[in-house]
């Protein structure tokens, strides 16, 4: 029975990417898979329940880019890449990253990998003395700017993202107050 529940998964973050959290309802996903609801139910208990693990399909999908980066010897520059590719992943999945985002306003927990792996690279930008601020300090402010440029990308009240002119410019700025260089 794997296989029904790989299918609902499936359809359920295809209905999610999309055309959003507002179309993925049980019976939409039911009727794409081919299931009855008692079907889901088995599988994920609720809507709810198919919700989180839609949001943990995203976020893996989106942890396994970030795990692939490869890396250099240059850690500033990994960094730069790991940041960069957060905001090419919320431009090419806008709807999966607002419902990630807004599932973690709840469950903050389950952005600890992916702050994990931000705070390893931070770490190895300290180790080759690039640093100019403590570990800490520099973990907040990349994660503060990182995850307000993916929000303001997904959800502007101008309904238009910013340009990549714009974040550009942002993470220039960060990069420079961390490491003296954009």
């Amino acid at each position: 029975m794997a296989g029904v529940k790989d299918t609902l998964l499936d359809v359920a973050y295809r209905v999610l990417e999309e055309e959003g959290a507002s179309a993925l309802t049980t019976r939409r996903v039911c009727e794409e898979a081919g299931v009855t609801m008692p079907t889901l139910y088995h599988h994920f208990g609720n809507r709810d329940g198919l919700l989180s693990a839609v949001h943990a399909v995203a976020l893996e999908k989106f942890m396994a880019r970030k795990r692939a980066l490869a890396q250099t010897s240059d850690p500033v520059a990994d960094l730069r890449a790991s940041c960069e590719q957060v905001l090419e992943f919320a431009v090419a999945h806008p709807a999966v990253t607002a419902a990630v985002m807004a599932r973690a306003v709840e469950l903050p927990s389950m952005f600890s990998q992916a702050y994990a792996l931000m705070r390893h690279r931070i770490e190895r930008c300290a180790k080759s003395d690039a640093l100019r601020v403590p570990v800490e300090q520099a973990a907040e402010h990349v994660w503060a700017v990182i995850q307000g440029l993916a929000l303001s990308i997904v959800a502007s009240p101008t309904g238009t993202s910013p340009s990549r002119q714009t974040t550009r410019a942002a993470l220039d700025a960060l990069f420079r107050g961390l490491f003296g260089k954009a």
